[in-house]
């Protein structure tokens, strides 16, 4: 078996675009991880009372921003909103490789075939696909590929690559402003334009 760095950080922190907007200002203000964390823990930026989830959300978010070059965060921050929100997706892709490969081979399968949609059983498949390559995902309770599952889900709805439709996410097409996608291509991270947009 492979095992690659897989892990399941999505189940608790899907996307959180507003507290990542939040914090790729502090980051885009030259502070460093020591100083946004204390904006953010400290003096509670991210407005979460407990704590624990207080530092979990910092730490994971900081950890995916901090993958953006200049131009993607400034982007990020100023962007239209689709546009915005795809780099968020873009940056917790680089950030998790299960959920990239979860994009490349289900959401841009749905995207470019005429099915268009993913289903629950989509989602089954592709963990128990994993769980074949994976001593780690194999170890995994059925709660937590559970969780992971509605974690991918939440990403896909709340950044507008997809909408509920009864037990289903269908897949949208959006619209990334040419340049941004342009940059992309520049540093050569096409792959992700793949999974994400098809392209």
């Amino acid at each position: 078996m492979i095992d690659n760095k897989y892990t399941s950080t999505i189940k608790k922190t899907p996307y959180k675009y507003f507290i990542a907007k939040k914090i790729a200002k502090l980051i885009n203000n030259k502070l460093d991880r020591t100083e946004v964390y204390h904006e953010c823990f400290d003096n509670n930026l991210v407005e979460i009372d407990s704590p624990q989830r207080r530092r979990e959300v910092t730490n994971v978010i900081y950890d995916r921003l901090v993958l953006l070059d200049k131009y993607l965060l400034s982007e990020f921050i100023n962007a239209d909103v689709v546009t915005s929100k795809f780099i968020l997706v873009y940056a917790t892709a680089k950030n998790d490789q299960l959920f990239f490969e979860f994009l490349f081979e289900v959401y841009r399968e749905a995207l470019l075939n005429e099915k268009k949609y993913i289903s629950l059983d989509d989602f089954d498949l592709f963990f128990e696909s994993k769980k074949e390559i994976s001593e780690k995902i194999n170890s995994w309770s059925h709660h937590t590929i559970d969780q992971l599952a509605k974690g991918y889900r939440n990403i896909l709805v709340d950044s507008g690559l997809g909408y509920r439709e009864r037990r289903n996410i269908v897949v949208n097409n959006v619209m990334v402003h040419p340049d941004v996608i342009k940059h992309i291509k520049m540093i050569k991270d096409e792959v992700y334009l793949k999974a994400i947009l098809g392209v």
